[in-house]
């Protein structure tokens, strides 16, 4: 990225500190994520901005950057996050209104076996937050030793029936 000075770059391509500009303002621009059924939308407010004064890039890793600098005003900014694991990093499209940024990444296409896995292991990670926040008494509403009490005298009931017609049949 170019330095604050108008001239050119400072030495070693890094950006001289905001004292050596005379003011360089580091903005952070407002951040809108939509999570939408075939792709993410990200928006990024750049008021004052030309498609010219921004980088956006995505890495192998799956790493989002967007960098900026309007040399008017000395202003610039710098945005960096992860994509998610389901994002087609190949796809990755933009679209600059002169105030908006949008950058759409479609999501990879889901099998229905990844889905069904997702959902699985989603429901397994609910039981077991629930089983740890919940006791078989606590789930049964403070009726579980009237429960326990019918479970054991159903079970007393099957015994002593199944020995009875044993010792009747033999």
């Amino acid at each position: 990225m170019a330095s604050c000075k108008p001239k050119g770059p400072a030495k070693g391509g890094a950006a001289a500190a905001p004292e050596a500009c005379g003011g360089v303002a580091d903005i952070d621009p407002k951040l809108e994520w939509h999570d939408g059924a075939n792709s993410y939308i990200i928006r990024l407010n750049l008021p004052g901005f030309k498609k010219e004064d921004f980088k956006v890039q995505v890495d192998s890793g799956g790493r989002l950057t967007v960098r900026g600098e309007r040399p008017a005003g000395y202003v610039r900014f710098h945005k960096a996050f992860q994509l998610p694991q389901t994002a087609n990093l190949e796809g990755v499209a933009g679209r600059f209104d002169g105030t908006v940024l949008s950058l759409t990444v479609p999501k990879q296409p889901v099998s229905g076996t990844d889905m069904v896995m997702a959902r699985l292991i989603e429901a397994k990670e609910e039981c077991a937050a629930r089983a740890e926040a919940t006791t078989w008494a606590e789930a049964l509403g403070g009726k579980g030793q009237m429960v326990a009490a019918a479970v054991a005298g159903f079970a007393l009931g099957a015994f002593l029936a199944h020995r009875l017609l044993s010792a009747t049949n033999s």
